[in-house]
């Protein structure tokens, strides 16, 4: 029993491995034969099928070749149903190649031999899940030539390709030879045969080449949209004599409903060669130009076809010969309707054409194939789309040009800086300086002799004078960048965050503020000249917390100055700050005013604790500010840490407000009235706002929730990128902080560049970054850039010496292109980082202006590239 077991697992054994034999001989006859032409690929001891014998054939059609008309070639192997050869395409060495040595009176039309079927798509696991491409009973490849005339068309090559099954594959190679007889239409014909041949010819009334029976239509002009260029070259022999220009032109205005534009074919034709018309008569020997344009979606032909811009010469170079020429230079247009919705390029065409000298002599027939990017809204040529260096957009948006700002005339000139000064007012920059400036004077107006009103002017003043004197100062010494060093230093935050901090525990009661003696006695005045050093003090320290959130004019005006003008970036700045400060005045005012109703002591005292608060939330600004700066990325006061800080302040103001408790200074009360429970109120729903926004799974939505995360401390998550080096990741988008490698790759790829001149310590940047960067619009565009973040105050996360020579060049890179330092600013470049396409500066208060920047400059490198025949990657 137990050997008729052994005998059991003997068989079972055998079986198995013949199994597995078999199998393997299967899978590994995919594989081309080492056995040579025809070799059958087996395992010896196993009996093969008898392999599939192929039937190959190459035939021309027609057989009869006709000078100037098309002959195609067609190469076909047929095989059994269950038997397959492979693509031309590479996969596994076993593709099919068809090699030709010799074309002899042919000018090739296709590029290649093309399959008559599609392949059959296997993947196949044994080579690492490869796609093989298989036509299984045969396939004809075909390819179309035109027949030159200058001998009997002839081709010459080899073909090599396997045929398979399910458990052989053989290889095959085979000669290639086709061969057509040239036809007699194909050879010049005799004068005798001319005149033999004159019944044939159709009589033609003598007016039929009139000017009057020829269509044309006189050259339009317009905005170039898209526009490439092309000097024609043959496969067997030199250039053509000819170099083609296609345009596609805008020829609408702005306030057009129907836009129209024109695509424009301009030929122009070396010394005496000459191109036929399209009207051209082909029985009269010469071969009419022949224009093609496919269906355009979003383009509607207004013309029937392409209609010339002048009138065909008329000539007669034998009897009864007639034909209509072009000499020197011609150009096509054809007109269309755009709809700029549905609009979707690229636009291609082809032009065949024939070019005779006036000897007699003719170049055989010659097919010219183009194709035009375009951009998809004409209305984008109003955007800024520059060829050079230009100048940049403002914060309000796209414009067509800039004309520099002092050149506008005077009255221009100062509105502009009144206006932008009141536009700054919307930053977060100013924010933290709204109870700063009320706490101040409401401990101004318990002196004895304090002048409201003669306080708050000099306030004012003291901010004009300080924006003025310091900013020209700064930057005549130490360039156009210099207050933004000065406003990002850590020492200087650090002092900032000490006096906010001082003053806010003032404000809560914990010591009162004197000033000394000997201060008092200095001054000339004994009417409060103490409160006059305060108040310029303040004045100071006002205008260096918000200076960098003012860039957006200020940053015209300084550079100025930099290069020794100094006359308008004074007027400029007089004027700007005169406006920015202007509502501060009012706030100066408002704690006097509110000193003189009655009974203002308490609640007043109250409003003076919860100023205090506020200034000790705004002191963790400048402290992330310094911690940034120092230790390159948020180390201790980041943004967990510093809006969980704004939350406590709140609950903390909001308690307060209910009176759960009280501070020493706070007089007795049994209740509190509607006006403090609805602050009370807002402060505790501020802070459960906030916490919504910290512990949240989803940040809020709106502009409360964008002006707080531009103003808390930035998170970054950096990492180094083989292509792009050192990086940071925003959105899942990589920012390459390194521009010289970030210009590498992009030549490499032939991506244009998106520049972002940007600061650790910039409030307007974060707002970009956090609020318009991420919109889909402009996520969508931006994956279409190599992307680059030029820090120019500290780089984050990067060693000292990196981040030093970096800086110095994202400074002067900025100056040498903008002529300021403002922040954020934002420009699309060509991958060799050398021309500005599109600019954009300071932060997006207009929806859209953005992503109108972002397409302008993307349009225009697209219409760049297509003029220069490259590529472009998408």
């Amino acid at each position: 029993m137990i050997e008729f077991g052994r005998k059991i697992t003997v068989i079972a054994l055998n079986a198995a491995l013949i199994a597995f034999l078999m199998t393997a001989t299967a899978s590994y006859a995919q594989l081309e034969s080492p056995l040579g032409d025809g070799g059958n690929l087996s395992l010896p001891g196993f009996d093969s099928a008898k392999p599939s014998v192929p039937k190959v054939s190459m035939t021309f059609s027609p057989a009869t070749a006709v000078v100037g008309e098309e002959i195609t070639a067609t190469i076909e192997v047929k095989t059994d149903r269950a038997a397959y050869v492979y693509s031309q395409n590479p996969n596994i060495g076993a593709e099919t190649k068809i090699s030709l040595e010799e074309i002899v009176g042919l000018e090739p039309i296709d590029d290649k031999f093309k399959p008559s079927k599609d392949p059959k798509v296997v993947v196949e696991p044994l080579f690492d899940d490869a796609k093989l491409e298989k036509f299984y009973g045969g396939v004809s490849w075909t390819r179309k030539y035109r027949v030159t005339g200058s001998a009997a068309p002839k081709i010459t090559g080899e073909l090599k390709f396997q045929v398979c099954d399910d458990s052989t594959c053989n290889q095959f190679t085979k000669p290639i030879l086709l061969q057509a007889k040239l036809g007699p239409a194909a050879s010049e014909p005799t004068l005798e045969e001319m005149l033999q041949a004159k019944p044939q010819i159709p009589d033609m009334p003598e007016d039929i080449f009139e000017p009057k029976k020829t269509e044309t239509l006189a050259l339009i002009s317009g905005t170039v949209l898209a526009e490439t260029t092309i000097d024609p070259k043959r496969e067997f022999g030199g250039p053509d004599p000819i170099h083609l220009n296609i345009k596609l032109l805008n020829t609408s205005s702005g306030d057009e409903a129907v836009k129209t534009v024109v695509l424009a074919i301009t030929a122009k034709v070396d010394g005496d060669w000459h191109l036929y018309a399209q009207t051209q008569d082909p029985e009269m020997f010469g071969i009419p130009t022949a224009i093609n344009v496919p269906k355009i979606d979003g383009l509607k032909a207004i013309d029937a076809r392409f209609l010339p811009t002048q009138k065909p010469e008329i000539v007669k170079p034998d009897v009864d010969i007639v034909q209509q020429v072009f000499h020197h230079e011609i150009t096509w247009q054809k007109r269309y309707q755009l709809d700029e919705d549905s609009f979707k390029g690229p636009i291609t065409g082809s032009l065949m054409y024939q070019l005779c000298e006036e000897s007699g002599s003719c170049l055989p027939p010659n097919t010219v194939n183009f194709e035009l990017l375009g951009n998809t809204s004409t209305a984008q040529a109003s955007l800024e789309i520059t060829d050079e260096k230009a100048p940049a957009e403002t914060a309000t948006g796209p414009v067509e040009e800039e004309i520099a700002i002092q050149d506008q005339g005077l009255i221009p000139f100062l509105l502009t800086g009144i206006i932008f000064g009141y536009m700054a007012l919307l930053t977060p920059c100013v924010f933290p300086m709204i109870p700063i400036t009320v706490s101040f004077f409401l401990k101004q107006a318990e002196a004895k002799h304090h002048k409201p009103f003669g306080m708050a002017f000099l306030y004012c003043l003291g901010i004009i004078s300080t924006f003025t004197i310091i900013g020209i100062f700064v930057s005549a010494v130490f360039g156009a960048a210099g207050m933004n060093m000065v406003a990002n230093n850590p020492w200087f935050n650090l002092f900032l965050a000490a006096v906010l901090v001082f003053f806010g525990m003032s404000m809560l009661g914990l010591f009162e503020i004197r000033v000394p003696s000997w201060l008092l006695t200095w001054s000339s005045s004994k009417e409060g000249q103490g409160g006059v050093l305060g108040v310029l003090f303040m004045s100071f320290t006002f205008t260096l917390v918000s200076f960098t959130c003012t860039f957006a004019f200020v940053g015209l005006l300084l550079p100025m100055a930099a290069q020794g003008n100094y006359y308008w970036p004074a007027l400029g700045m007089i004027a700007f700050s005169a406006a920015f400060s202007s509502p501060f005045f009012l706030l100066a005012l408002f704690p006097s005013y509110l000193k003189k109703l009655p009974k203002s002591g308490g609640w007043m005292n109250n409003v003076k604790v919860i100023f205090g608060l506020m200034e000790i939330g705004a002191a963790f600004k400048f402290l992330s500010v310094a911690d940034i700066v120092i230790f390159t990325t948020p180390y201790i006061f980041d943004y967990a840490l510093v809006m969980t800080s704004w939350m406590v302040l709140c609950i903390v103001a909001g308690f307060y407000l209910l009176g759960m408790f009280k501070l020493p200074s706070d007089s007795a009360t049994d209740s509190i009235g509607a006006l403090r429970l609805a602050f009370a109120i807002s402060f505790l729903g501020f802070a459960a706002y906030l916490s919504s926004g910290i512990y949240g799974a989803q940040k809020p939505e709106g502009i409360l929730w964008e002006q707080i995360a531009a103003f808390a401390p930035p998170s970054y998550k950096s990492l180094d990128d083989v292509e792009l080096g050192p990086a940071l990741e925003h959105d899942e988008l990589l920012y390459a902080l390194d521009v010289d490698q970030a210009i590498e790759y992009a030549k490499a790829t032939n991506t244009p560049l998106f520049f972002d001149f940007t600061g650790t310590n910039c409030v307007n940047c974060r707002f970009m970054e956090v609020n318009v960067f991420p919109k889909e619009e402009n996520h969508k565009l931006l994956k279409n850039f190599v992307r680059v973040q030029l820090y120019t105050d500290s780089i984050p996360d990067m060693n000292k010496e990196l981040a030093q020579e970096l800086l110095v060049k994202n400074r002067r890179l900025q100056s040498d292109w903008f002529n300021d330092a403002t922040m954020p600013a934002y420009a699309v470049v060509t991958p060799d980082g050398e021309t500005i396409l599109s600019s954009y500066k300071g932060a997006e208060r207009e929806q859209g202006q953005f992503t109108r920047f972002l397409k302008a400059g993307l349009d225009e490198w697209q219409r760049k590239a297509a003029m220069a025949g490259t590529p472009v990657r998408r």
